[in-house]
């Protein structure tokens, strides 16, 4: 994927806007949608206090350079996830069923960490005296058993409380939403203005204590993510852009009115997006199976892709840390990409615990005051200084970022708080932090593939972020694995793939009944429902050009069971398939999951589901094709050195890949400039560039020894 020289005036092709934004820097990125050429990569930095402030920093950026009628930016945001964690959202309030007031507070009898006898947990977001009772009450299957009485009263209450935010969740509202929607009526019609979440909308599913969480996530963030949603949204629509797509937690898009309407969709918003990315560059390559790795300013993110398509999860519990320790978080029921994530970034401060131990993270420096090196006006060192004092990260590669990297501020960092303590010296101390910051993603990498029985040996490593390329190497080395791809454009990949993604609805409904009792009518009628639920979504997008196709799901287990796999059942509009079809596909996808069947169980049917895609006609616009690529030349290598844990110095060839043919090959190591990131190729190794401009590195090739030339390639 190449990148066209600049005109003077604004260009005229038809384009796709990506923009994400990150804890350092706010990435943007410009596709010629025709051919898929890349017009346009840069970074700036982010602006913590208003994130949009950043992301109209870079939409006038492009608009200097290219028109912007007619284009939608689709963005990856971090303002949900930011709200729930700063604890910076609405004053919130609940109003539940007579006798579940305290469910948030009850939660589930299993703890984050069995044995620690100092056990935190999250603290509910509603405070007990805003979690009120309502008295009502439907059965499991729907039929009313005390009628809602007079919920004007609760919402004169709420009203003089002066709450911004509302959840309600009924029990058993998943099978008779009405109660829930006279509530809204009345919290309407007495609280203008004030943002109102029903269980039965945003997660109509059976488990009270999740779906309660769910709604009331999406109540708390709800105010901060509509206000930021509709300033930006206004701000794109003065600079000229015909309108704004959000990124979900699933990987999909959505237009602003859904996207406010739903927040609690969108807090993995980022890391989704560079999933996206990573699972279309796998295909586009004829490796289907990767382990996606993200590593940003202030967190690193892994998820697993196989056979083209993102592993995804219905429920998962945000903010589930804090400075390092299981928490317990906050359970969502949505649908969202399978993401590992730990607080391990460039910017992750390094740090000397009460015990006299080097740690690395959760804290981040952040985008203010930053790394040290940055020179604005951070003092403690990070990751990103480690890497500035031992020379693999150079000026250049943040020039465009407007960046002066100043490697001697660094070094004062990790002396003054690092070295000094601990009676290192500062290459010492520089590769520790560098060391503990591996073994920490390391683990990460374990966690999403050999604990969940996937060998990653199996898969090709795909880094990206502006610091995932630095430490893919010696991570891929760590875990075992020997194949590693490295993107054209790895720094910008989750704008990319915010750029990328389809748009997505993902919808669900609780039919809990044993899988031969359902009358096939019944079933239908269910997913009918669904649809007209999808429809109504879809209505808002305004997506002429993308073709949308509507897959149908069920969740099934055995009966006494908690767990629930995911089973296919085809297309809406073709015919549904027989109880024993899908009691076949159950039994198959169980036996694949576990390893055995259970002939005697009996299958239970718990959800059904919809999801919606909307695709372009191109869906990489050809991005990942051969591209424009400048040819190979001399001048593409120089030889530096890199600081060695031992204090010496060793030459190094550091290459920028622009500037390498396609085809062309190297031995051994050195450090390689790319679009936004660079790699540190460490150790025994066989780099080959591909056609459109990807690095693929072979680590530990046989019949080679460190420093031997390819033939036809560079020493």
């Amino acid at each position: 994927m190449g990148q066209a020289a600049f005109d003077t005036q604004a260009t005229r092709a038809a384009i796709a806007v990506g923009i994400d934004v990150g804890g350092t820097f706010t990435d943007a990125i410009v596709i010629d949608v025709a051919n898929g050429a890349c017009l346009d990569a840069f970074k700036v930095p982010s602006s913590p206090g208003d994130p949009s402030e950043a992301v109209m920093v870079a939409v006038a950026r492009i608009a200097e350079r290219h028109r912007l009628d007619g284009v939608v930016v689709c963005h990856g945001t971090t303002i949900g996830t930011n709200t729930l964690i700063e604890r910076k959202g609405a004053k919130t309030a609940l109003v539940t069923t007579k006798g579940f007031r305290d469910v948030l507070a009850l939660r589930r009898q299993a703890r984050p960490a069995l044995y620690t006898f100092d056990q935190q947990m999250s603290e509910p977001l509603v405070a007990a005296d805003w979690r009120l009772e309502a008295e009502e009450r439907c059965a499991p299957d729907g039929s009313v058993i005390a009628p809602l009485a007079d919920p004007a009263a609760l919402a004169e209450q709420l009203a003089a409380g002066k709450v911004a935010a509302v959840a309600v969740s009924f029990l058993h509202a998943y099978a008779l939403p009405v109660h829930e929607q006279a509530m809204a009526e009345a919290l309407r019609q007495r609280l203008p203005g004030v943002f109102v979440t029903l269980s039965s909308d945003v997660a109509p599913e059976i488990r009270e204590f999740e779906r309660t969480s769910t709604a009331v996530v999406n109540a708390y963030i709800g105010p901060a993510v509509r206000s930021y949603i509709e300033r930006l949204n206004d701000g794109l629509a003065a600079a000229g852009a015909a309108g704004l797509k959000i990124v979900k937690s699933s990987g999909g898009l959505t237009g602003p009115e859904n996207a406010a309407h739903y927040p609690v969709h969108l807090v993995e918003s980022g890391p989704a997006a560079g999933l996206i990315a990573s699972a279309r560059f796998g295909r586009a390559i004829g490796k289907p199976d990767v382990i996606a790795f993200d590593m940003g300013g202030t967190t690193a993110k892994v998820g697993v892709v196989v056979g083209g398509e993102p592993r995804l999860v219905n429920e998962f519990y945000a903010d589930a840390l804090v400075d390092g320790r299981p928490v317990g978080g906050y359970p969502i029921l949505s649908s969202l990409i399978d993401i590992v994530e730990v607080g391990a970034g460039g910017g992750s401060l390094a740090w000397i615990d009460a015990a006299g131990v080097l740690k690395v993270g959760p804290q981040s420096a952040g985008a203010r005051p930053g790394p040290a090196c940055y020179g604005l006006g951070g003092t403690r060192p990070t990751v990103t200084d480690a890497h500035a004092v031992i020379g693999t990260l150079r000026p250049e590669s943040l020039s465009r970022a407007s960046v002066d990297l100043d490697p001697e501020l660094a070094r004062v960092a990790i002396e003054t708080h690092i070295a000094e303590p601990m009676g290192w010296d500062v290459a010492r101390a520089a590769h520790a932090i560098l060391d503990i910051a591996v073994a920490n993603m390391a683990e990460m990498v374990r966690l999403a593939t050999l604990r969940r029985g996937l060998d990653p040996r199996d898969f090709i490593l795909v880094p990206s972020g502006g610091a995932g390329p630095l430490h893919a190497i010696a991570i891929a080395r760590e875990v075992g694995m020997r194949s590693i791809v490295v993107p054209s454009l790895p720094g910008m990949f989750s704008a990319l793939g915010a750029a990328l993604a389809p748009v997505r609805h993902d919808v669900s409904q609780s039919l809990l009944a044993l899988l031969h009792d359902i009358a096939p009518a019944t079933l239908a009628a269910a997913f009918d429902r669904l649809g007209e639920k999808v429809d109504a979504l879809m209505a808002h997008e305004a997506d002429a050009d993308r073709t949308v196709t509507v897959t149908r799901l069920a969740d099934l287990r055995f009966r006494g069971q908690l767990s629930e796999l995911k089973i296919p059942l085809g297309l809406v509009g073709d015919p549904l398939p027989s109880a024993e079809a899908i009691e076949a596909a159950f039994r198959a996808a169980y036996r694949e999951e576990y390893g055995f069947d259970l002939p005697r169980a009996v299958p239970e049917l718990v959800n059904v589901r919809l999801v919606a895609l909307a695709e372009h006609a191109r869906p990489d616009y050809g991005v990942f094709e051969a591209a424009a690529h400048a040819e190979g030349s001399g001048q593409a290598m120089e030889t530096g050195t890199l600081l060695g844990a031992d204090g010496t110095r060793r030459t190094m060839p550091f290459l920028q890949a622009d500037a390498l043919a396609p085809g062309e090959s190297f031995e051994g190591e050195a450090v390689v400039g790319v679009q936004g990131a660079t790699i540190w190729i460490s150790g025994s190794a066989h780099t080959t560039v591909a056609a459109d401009g990807s690095l693929h590195i072979d680590l530990n090739p046989e019949g080679r020894q460190p420093g031997t030339p390819a033939e036809g390639g560079r020493p």
